[in-house]
Parts: C-alpha cells; sequence; structure tokens
C-alpha cells in the first residue's frame, strides 16, 4: 500500500458507502499518522486493538494503522450482544478499541463500570463529553502527529488480525493469522485474476467476516480501489444490483446466498454490468440454477468458486466454471492455489482414495498458528502428517472427495456446523442459548434452506412443562440479548416432545423435514 502512494498517490483507494473517497495518498497519510498516535500511547508489537467501527473508509485506515504499529486488530460486530462482545474483549484482552461515537452506548455496556483498567478507547470523531474517560484519546489528536516517516514494525510471521467465529460450546474461537498468511492469498488472488490499478473491487462483507480480508488487501495490494457497500443496500437484492453498475464494478465476491437472492428477484439484467470481469463467491455451496442464470445474463463474465474456512485465510482451493451447468449439477470446490495443500482424510487417518468420501484437511501457507489461547481446541483441530514431518493440518469437517484428476467436491458436513449469510454458525450453541430461555423445557435446532439472503434458516423446535406456549417474538428479543441477530431461529415450532432415534438422541433429520415441509416461514405457530 505505502508503495501504490508513492507511485500512484492520486488514485482512489476505497470509497465507503457514505462517499467518502480516499486516495492512496490519503490513506497511506491517515493511517500512518494514527499509527504515530498509538505509538506515541505506548502500543506495543502484538498488542490486540479491537475495532468498534462501521464498514467506512475510516475503519480500513484503522486497520492499516494498527498492522503499521506490529499490533493485531479485532473487527468486533457492533450488533452482538453486549454479553458476547464482553466475551470476546475478555479472551483478547485488547490494550486499544477504535470506536465510532455512533456506538459509544454499546461500548459503555462493556466497559468496567467504576472505569479502572480495561482498553482505552480511541474515538473516530468527536465523541459526547461524557462518554470519555480518563485515557480516551480523541480523534483530532491524529490530526497533530508527526507527518515524517511511520515506523514499520509489523514482522511477517506476526499476527496481522483475529476473527471470532461461532464455537459449539457457546464461546467464540479466536482465530490469528499473520502477515505471511495475508500477503499470500492477496497476492495469489491478485495476480491469478490480474486485478490491478483501474480496477474496482466489491467490499460486500462487514468486517468482522474473514471474507472482507479478500476484498481489502487483493484491492490495496493490487492499485485497485475497494468500493464498499453501503448498508442501505447489503441485503436488498435491486441495490446491489444499481450499486454494481453505479460503482462499476470489474470485480465482485459475495456470499452464494446474495446471488441466489439477486436471482429470486430477478434483477440482472441481459448483458448488464457492462465493466464486470469476474464473479467469486464464497463461504457456501452456489445451486447450480443459480449459477447457470447468472452465467447466461452475463456471457461477458468469469465466475469462480473459492472454498476455505477462516482458519486458513479466505480460502485455499478455486474453481473456474467455463460452461453454464445442468441445473442438478454440484459446483465443484476445485484445487488447492499455489502454496497450499488439500488432502480428503479416511476416518482411520489415512489418505482417502479417488472417489472415496472422507474428511477434508488443509494444509499450507495460509494455516493460522491455531485458536487464540485455546491450545486443547487447537489440539483437536490440528496434527501433523506425515507424523514427524513438521507439516500441520486442520481439520476443516467438511467430507469432500476428489475424482481422478484430483478435481475436488463438497459432500457434506460431519457436525451441526452450517454456514447463513456466510457466517459460521454452530446450531448446538444457538440450541445451548435457546435452553436456557424461560418457559423452554426442552429445545433442539435445525437448519433448513431457504431462497432468501440467509441460504439457510435456521428453526428451534421446543417443548413446555409450563403447558403455555411462548410467543417467539419474545422468544427472539431475549435470544438477541445472548447471540447475534444472524443466529437467532426465525421458524418455531411447539411439539409435546422433541422426536428421537433409535439411539435415543435427538432426530435432527426428521425435525428438518418437518420444518421443510411447513409452509410457516417466521414466527406462526406450528401443530405439527
Amino acid at each position: 500500500m505505502g508503495e501504490r502512494a508513492r507511485t500512484t498517490p492520486s488514485a482512489a483507494a476505497v470509497t465507503d458507502g457514505d462517499g467518502t473517497t480516499y486516495t492512496y495518498a490519503e490513506l497511506d497519510l491517515l493511517s500512518a499518522r494514527l499509527a504515530r498516535t498509538l505509538l506515541a500511547h505506548g502500543i506495543a508489537p502484538d498488542d490486540r486493538v479491537c475495532l468498534l467501527l462501521p464498514k467506512s473508509a475510516v475503519a480500513v485506515s484503522a486497520m492499516l494503522a494498527v498492522l503499521r504499529c506490529g499490533a493485531v486488530y479485532v473487527p468486533l460486530d457492533p450488533r452482538s450482544p453486549t454479553g458476547r462482545l464482553r466475551t470476546v474483549l475478555r479472551r483478547c484482552a485488547p490494550r486499544w478499541i477504535i470506536a465510532d461515537p455512533a456506538y459509544a452506548a454499546v461500548l459503555e455496556e462493556c466497559r468496567d463500570p467504576d472505569g479502572s483498567g480495561g482498553p482505552r478507547v480511541l474515538w473516530s470523531r468527536a465523541a459526547d463529553e461524557r462518554r470519555r474517560r480518563p485515557g480516551d484519546v480523541a480523534w483530532e489528536e491524529t490530526a497533530g502527529a508527526d507527518d515524517g516517516p511511520c515506523p514499520e514494525l509489523s514482522a511477517p510471521s506476526g499476527l496481522a488480525y483475529i476473527m471470532f467465529t461461532s464455537g459449539s460450546t457457546g464461546v467464540p474461537k479466536g482465530v490469528p493469522i499473520t502477515h505471511d498468511s495475508v500477503a499470500h492469498f492477496a497476492q495469489w488472488l491478485a495476480g491469478h485474476f490480474a486485478v490491478g490499478a483501474g480496477d474496482r473491487l466489491s467490499g460486500h462483507p462487514a468486517f468482522h467476516f474473514d471474507l472482507s480480508v479478500l476484498d481489502v488487501y487483493t484491492a490495496l495490494t493490487s492499485g485497485a480501489e475497494l468500493r464498499l457497500v453501503p448498508d442501505s443496500a447489503t441485503f436488498v437484492p435491486e441495490r446491489l444490483a444499481g450499486f454494481i453498475r453505479d460503482a462499476r464494478l470489474t470485480q465482485w465476491c459475495s456470499v452464494p446466498s446474495v446471488l441466489v437472492a439477486m436471482r429470486a428477484r430477478d434483477v440482472v439484467g441481459q448483458d448488464d454490468f457492462p465493466e464486470l470481469r469476474r464473479v467469486m463467491w464464497c463461504g457456501d455451496e452456489l445451486p447450480a440454477d443459480t449459477l447457470g442464470y447468472w452465467m447466461r445474463r452475463l456471457p461477458h463474465v468469469r465466475f469462480t468458486n473459492l472454498y476455505g474456512p477462516t482458519e486458513a485465510t479466505v480460502a485455499s482451493a478455486f474453481h473456474t466454471v467455463t460452461a453454464v451447468p445442468d441445473d442438478r449439477e454440484q459446483i465443484p470446490i476445485g484445487r488447492a492455489i499455489p502454496g497450499e495443500g488439500l488432502a480428503v482424510f479416511t476416518s482411520e487417518g489415512r489418505l482417502a482414495e479417488a472417489g472415496a468420501t472422507g474428511e477434508l484437511c488443509i494444509s499450507g501457507a495460509g494455516l493460522t498458528p491455531g485458536y487464540w489461547r485455546d491450545p486443547e481446541g487447537t489440539a483437536r483441530s490440528f496434527f501433523e502428517f506425515p507424523a514427524g514431518s513438521g507439516t500441520r493440518w486442520y481439520r476443516t469437517g467438511d467430507l469432500a472427495r476428489s475424482d481422478s484428476s484430483g478435481l475436488l467436491s463438497f459432500r457434506g458436513r460431519q457436525d451441526r456446523q452450517i454456514k447463513s449469510l456466510g457466517y459460521r454458525i454452530e446450531l448446538d450453541e444457538v440450541a445451548l442459548a435457546v435452553n436456557s430461555l424461560a418457559g423452554v423445557d426442552q429445545a433442539a435446532v435445525v437448519a433448513v434452506p431457504t431462497p432468501g439472503f440467509e441460504g439457510r434458516q435456521i428453526c428451534a423446535a421446543c417443548t413446555t412443562d409450563s403447558g403455555t406456549e411462548r410467543d417467539p417474538a419474545l422468544l427472539r428479543a431475549e435470544l438477541l440479548r445472548l447471540l447475534p441477530a444472524y443466529m437467532v431461529p426465525t421458524r418455531w415450532l411447539w411439539l409435546p416432545r422433541i422426536p428421537v432415534n433409535a439411539n435415543g438422541k435427538t432426530d435432527h433429520r426428521a425435525l428438518e423435514r418437518r420444518f421443510a415441509a411447513s409452509e410457516t416461514t417466521t414466527d406462526a405457530r406450528s401443530t405439527l
């Protein structure tokens, strides 16, 4: 990014939904000033800095500033329940929080009541004096920072960021990623897909979702412009189509459910988006009939499936579809990107033969060093193969098989993890929260496909020992204090008992069939 600031200083680097544009020179200057301000206040390499900011050009400058200090940024979801935010703050123990005053009330609930200890806050705009505490820093102070050369304190093997994902135990898992891993992925993608100056890349996902790493760093390492999708368009197909046209995007990346919803509303015209060259999707399977719709409407565009978990820096495999698929065809995961390894393992820990289904595991340049301060979780999810080789592999929990040429296809999950809106969600974490609600005796949670933006609809089946079924709207309101909105069930079913299988365990398949067969779409109670 610094080199781009020297060679193409007036080129647009990032434009956000409010219309704010920073050139490469401006982004370099702002991030350097912010970095020097943090350094003047004692920030040190490997300190964590939480970002409680809207998706904006300012947030991008804050990320870069933290990296220049050699520190580690942790993007927060301001819509998360206070308890969840507190858990993330407790686990990552940040030295600083860079916050927008719009989230001052949220931050106040997360800080120590007496104001002692805890992270200091740097406000990204002028904040209400009543919200400020001793030690807080105003954004205006960054303007007075020395404009001399900014020391670059980051190390290639040092941590760049930590993303927190859903955990089956109810505690979010921290996934740290190094500078090396981010650089490897962004440089590969920019090089392989010929992204360069003059390109305009979408920035659709929120910054606490790891798919945003693709957008931000591919754009900035290639001299392209990052165009952040405004919040008002995020889940509105017509507005998204308008954004692609108005921003004259050349590269678009989103989760599959967005492409499904845009097709359902038929918002893509024939030969639409004339400057668009490539559409990428990541985070879930894309139905072949939806891909066919897009390919027929946009014959001038290339379409690429990306695959990979947060633990492997966004994506580890890719597959470009060259011909319109049959409606029932499965789109392959593809092949490993250079520097990564993908292999299918049997349940006995051996490499599976071609055509056999097993667990897909990943090795190589994108792997996280391990879960943040969770050695037991790391030991469960990572292993060495061959033994004594020093090569680490990550167990994805995804089932896959390869054909004779090595092309990989997805075959389902080993556990109860799903993707909705691109977010990784552990259904057992949702079930724990539902079971904690007053008036719920027993609950089970499943997910069923939906043509909407979420891709999977989370459904809760409950029993009550009081004989009184609680209003789902009230249950949802209570859950919003425990879970992010994207994890809260949208459909509810009251039953005399939760079905069990022959082993006496909850029969999730039976519940999936009940919800799939029901016409109920949101809160209406069912007599099933």
